[in-house]
């Protein structure tokens, strides 16, 4: 089952950030489980990273839905304490954070989170993200045109998981430069390691800082914010609490989560409904297909094309041996092009039927799946409503050329989205 060569399909090269239906429908029909040989020298150039317990020499794609789906519910045969990414992570203190970390930490981990998280929480959020989605498209609103991406679609999230963090507006830049770091260093790339470990150390630097401040206010029975930060330190489960740089960590994944899987879903979205006029029409006579159609956004192009997990022992997907230890992409975004799943696949239509929509791998799947994902809809469904209510003429700007982001081995995004209307 292995019938495409190594050469025929790289999961780093750039070409993956064109059109991926015909890369998926070579794996889906004739490589399911598919084994890549990571290059050997850029992986030696990765030792010395702190961050990384050793390089990673190949891995194993599995790009079927519900081999997939079995992966990512099969936590004791598919760990994931050594790294959601290609690389195996060293932990400190030993045990992972929430999507680096397996059972039964991870049970508990998660339940402290989903305190911050819940529906209601959500809800009582979506006057903000209404308030800033609306504050930001009036920013440009009067110009005609604009770069989508760093206006609106990477500014919304960033701003609502800032406040949910307590994050002050004089550090944003500096809280923007360490997640986009992050994000690039899931590329495979040497140079994007480098930097990821020095965003990680600023990051580390600035919240056991006011971890630090915190705790003292606390001990002192004075004031602290009421935000996520303050419910990590003072919450437990069964008695159990996080530790100040098992804190840092779970900060660290929520900004990146929190402003990737959103910001490029938003721009994938606004690109999808511009490039398919007939899906658009049909919003525009029914707005209440705009929770289905972001639904099929997430499974037509998954903000999150993948995520790793270690194999435990030997195992056999869809008669491919593979071995223990073998570090296994799950490919979310071809499990979501997946025939024996979805009916036309490869086509956007965003009346598709709700429960075929449910199945889609968008936020990951099992215990890992996107502890975000509430805060994610919300700020999809607000932000789409108010950019499309407000600028009705949003069209592309055919005078300058968009530009996929350059991550597509972790993040399907955009660089660059051009948009113009008819300002007035």
């Amino acid at each position: 089952m292995t019938g495409i060569d190594d050469d025929a399909y790289d999961p780093l090269a750039p070409a993956v950030t064109g059109d991926q239906a015909p890369v998926f429908r070579r794996l889906l029909d004739r490589c399911p489980v598919h084994h890549h040989v990571l290059p050997l020298a850029e992986r030696a150039r990765i030792e010395g990273n702190p961050l990384v317990a050793r390089p990673t020499t190949d891995l194993y794609t599995l790009a079927r839905h519900d081999d997939v789906l079995a992966a990512a519910h099969d936590n004791a045969g598919y760990p994931s304490g050594q790294g959601p990414g290609p690389e195996r992570t060293e932990m400190p203190e030993g045990v992972g954070v929430l999507v680096y970390a397996d059972e039964p930490e991870h049970r508990a981990q998660r339940r402290i989170v989903n305190k911050s998280l819940t529906p209601r929480a959500v809800r009582a959020m979506e006057p903000r993200i209404a308030q800033v989605a609306g504050e930001l498209v009036e920013e440009f609103a009067a110009d005609g045109r604009v770069d989508l991406v760093p206006a609106f679609c990477d500014a919304l999230p960033v701003r609502i998981f800032y406040d949910v963090l307590g994050v002050p507006v004089e550090r944003h830049g500096d809280f923007k430069r360490w997640v986009d770091d992050t994000i690039a260093a899931f590329g495979g790339n040497p140079e994007s390691y480098e930097r990821s470990m020095v965003a990680f150390q600023e990051l580390t630097a600035y919240f056991m800082t006011e971890i630090a401040g915190r705790r003292r206010a606390i001990d002192a029975g004075g004031e602290v914010p009421d935000d996520m930060l303050t419910a990590l330190i003072t919450n437990d489960h069964d008695g159990w609490r996080f530790s100040d740089l098992q804190i840092v960590f779970a900060v660290h994944t929520f900004l990146v989560g929190g402003q990737d899987t959103t910001s490029s879903a938003l721009a994938n979205a606004v690109h999808l409904l511009c490039t398919h006029p007939g899906e658009r029409a049909k919003l525009e006579r029914n707005p209440d297909l705009l929770p289905r159609a972001i639904e099929e956004v997430l499974r037509f192009e998954s903000p999150i094309q993948g995520m790793f997990r270690t194999t435990a022992g030997p195992v056999e997907v869809a008669g491919v041996p593979i071995p223990a230890d073998a570090k296994v992409r799950l490919l979310y975004a071809a499990a979501n092009r997946d025939p024996s799943r979805w009916s036309d696949p490869d086509e956007f239509r965003i009346d598709r039927d709700e429960s075929e929509l449910r199945h889609h791998l968008g936020f990951g799947a099992g215990i890992h799946s996107c502890v975000g994902a509430a805060l994610a809809r919300a700020e999809l469904r607000i932000g789409l409503r108010i950019l499309l209510d407000r600028l009705p003429t949003l069209r592309l700007d055919e005078a300058r050329a968009s530009e996929r982001g350059n991550a597509a081995f972790f993040v399907r995004a955009w660089r660059h989205l051009y948009v113009r209307w008819d300002a007035t």
